[in-house]
């Protein structure tokens, strides 16, 4: 077993808890946040999390769980944040200065979040490799909750990691490796274009929106939602996924090679089915953080790197007339990810090396 971390798991959502809890089975000290005191209350009120699905049905006992993030935070070694991308600005604006040097700040998933939060470092004076940045693609499982304090896991896998800038991956590798199942990569646009949410949710949200709307978001889009034309626009936005990896340098992975490697496959959305056997409906943040953390973020790579990307800048201006919410202001642009002014071999040397 590997040595013990004091670890800070912020954000107790199903992955998060789920990710809580598989952390403290294996002797590691956790401590888990949400600001939903009610979310708080009823894992404190149970003790922990009670865990079912593919990795068998158990009590797992979590002692430590509160609504105070400094709290939380203040003797951690590690801190993994398991949170909607749109709650990370917010977040790091009152996180990164509060963090101890030497921390280890996991963002799961990044959608390129450790960029953002490089920016913000220097913007704040917080001297350069203080705070060991690291992103994954997903979580290491899927989840569901399906109780207060009970959590559905499904699909447990190794997740696409990589640190800011990625020269230092081993050390996130070397810390974190034997605790959560992780798959290294080239640097953390690797995670960021990874993301599977990305292809399954914008394309199918643009096809399915007036079924969306009749229901009242009880459409289950993998099950009800994946038609032949749909699923065509979906393996368009991978098309230009794919051309943004290959610019980049970085391993071309298909939407479909990714759910195979994940251990799922792609019949989880082309083929009818509820993936997690439970009737589903659709989220707020298919279209809140699929838009301006995926979508958004394919366009503005695309920009850099002279990729075109004409059925993802469609989709975020389809929604964004439809939703009446701007979400290219939104989103994830070159200003926010501190890459104004490079080009495609600036941004290569940015994130392998932490300078252009």
């Amino acid at each position: 077993m590997a040595e013990s971390l004091a670890i800070a798991v912020v954000g107790a959502g199903p992955g998060g808890l789920a990710t809580a809890a598989r952390l403290a089975e294996q002797g590691q000290s956790v401590v888990l946040h949400d600001r939903d005191g009610e979310r708080v209350t009823a894992i404190q009120e149970r003790g922990g999390a009670d865990l079912e699905g593919d990795l068998g049905e158990r009590f797992v006992r979590l002692p430590a769980v509160t609504s105070d993030l400094h709290e939380a935070i203040r003797d951690a070694q590690c801190v993994i944040v398991v949170v909607a991308a749109d709650s990370h600005l917010e977040l790091l604006q009152t996180l990164l200065p509060a963090l101890r040097p030497s921390t280890t700040l996991l963002l799961m998933a990044g959608a390129a979040g450790t960029l953002e939060a490089a920016r913000l470092m220097r913007e704040a004076g917080i001297p350069p490799g203080s705070i060991l940045l690291g992103e994954t693609a997903t979580h290491p499982q899927s989840s569901r909750l399906t109780g207060p304090a009970r959590v559905r896991i499904r699909f447990p896998s190794s997740m696409r990691t990589a640190a800011f800038p990625g020269t230092r991956t081993p050390e996130l590798i070397a810390q974190l490796g034997d605790l959560l199942p992780m798959t290294p990569t080239a640097n953390v646009l690797d995670p960021a274009l990874n993301n599977p949410n990305f292809l399954i949710h914008p394309a199918p949200m643009v096809t399915n929106y007036a079924e969306v709307e009749r229901t009242g978001g009880t459409l289950s889009i993998m099950n009800e939602g994946m038609t032949p034309g749909t699923l065509r626009a979906l393996d368009a936005v991978d098309a230009e996924k794919m051309a943004l990896q290959r610019s980049l340098g970085l391993e071309v992975v298909s939407i479909d090679d990714f759910y195979t490697r994940a251990g799922s496959g792609p019949g989880v959305y082309r083929a009818q089915g509820e993936p997690f056997r439970m009737r589903d409906r659709i989220w707020d943040r298919y279209i809140t953080e699929d838009i301006p953390y995926g979508s958004v973020l394919y366009s503005t790579l695309g920009r850099v790197l002279g990729v075109p990307t004409p059925v993802s800048d469609g989709i975020t201006a389809v929604l964004s007339a439809a939703t009446g919410v701007d979400w290219w202001a939104a989103g994830r642009t070159e200003a926010r990810l501190g890459i104004a002014g490079m080009g495609r071999e600036d941004l290569i040397a940015y994130v392998r090396a932490g300078s252009p």
